[in-house]
């Protein structure tokens, strides 16, 4: 405490003791120090939080882009697997190789590669058959069609490894491959997979050119079909049928027509 003179009313002189100010005592600035102590610490104490805080978010964040990033993998491996499941539903027709042969007997996989082929006769015409095949062939090739004799100009067929094929009398015939399969409306002479070339319904199927044997792999058809009706063949214009997806319809007819009903 300091001491301070002051005059009183009576005009009389005293002297009193006067108090320092709070800011001037030394436990002020102690308090002072200690709070600023205080407050720092729970600064820096906040900032570490935060820095935890942070960097838990950029690990969070960094496990949540390789979760995105796992998850886009995974979409597009099962795309990946999708894509593949779907090329395998489609013909591979590569293992098919154009080629011309002579009247003889060939043996599929060794002379003609297997696959599927457009077969012509490119000089001269006969016969052409086949043995060991699921559906075996047995037609009149020729360069022209011949409704007299039931001769057609092309065929189309799929050849297995170990099925033998016969030529006769055709002095020249060609093997071209396939290329690519989609629905079909219009047939000529071959043999036609339902869900491949055919789309499955039910259709009437009518002969455009041409005459001869319509027959399908599991029995449900079997018509002796032409332009014309003939009473004593048995010969009819028209037939209508379900057909259903895998079944292979055979025709031996320059060509017919689905309309589907």
């Amino acid at each position: 405490m300091s001491k301070k003179i002051i005059t009183g009313d009576d005009g009389k002189k005293y002297t009193v003791k006067e108090k320092k100010p709070f800011y001037k005592k030394w436990w002020f600035w102690i308090f002072i120090v200690i709070i600023a102590i205080i407050i720092f610490a729970g600064i820096s104490s906040g900032s570490s939080d935060d820095s935890a805080s942070s960097s838990s978010s950029v690990s969070s964040h960094s496990i949540s882009n390789n979760n995105e990033s796992n998850s886009s993998n995974t979409v597009e491996q099962s795309s990946s697997i999708t894509d593949t499941s779907s090329s395998n539903n489609k013909d591979d027709n590569s293992s098919a190789k154009a080629v011309t042969l002579g009247a003889g007997t060939y043996t599929v996989g060794e002379q003609i590669q297997p696959g599927r082929y457009i077969i012509k006769a490119v000089s001269g015409s006969g016969n052409v058959t086949s043995e060991g095949g699921s559906n075996d062939i047995n037609i009149i090739l020729g360069q022209q069609p011949d409704n007299s004799d039931g001769q057609v100009s092309s065929y189309t067929a799929t050849l297995t490894k170990g099925m033998s094929i016969k030529l006769d009398g055709i002095n020249q015939t060609s093997f071209t491959p396939v290329v690519g399969r989609k629905y079909l409306t219009q047939l000529s002479a071959g043999q036609w997979v339902v869900g491949k070339d055919i789309k499955p319904g039910r259709y009437k199927i009518t002969a455009v050119s041409g005459s001869g044997n319509l027959t399908s792999d599991d029995g449900d058809i079997n018509e002796i079909l032409g332009t014309t009706a003939d009473q004593d063949t048995g010969q009819v214009t028209n037939v209508t049928e379900n057909l259903h997806k895998g079944e292979v319809i055979t025709s031996d007819i320059q060509e017919i027509n689905l309309s589907a009903e």
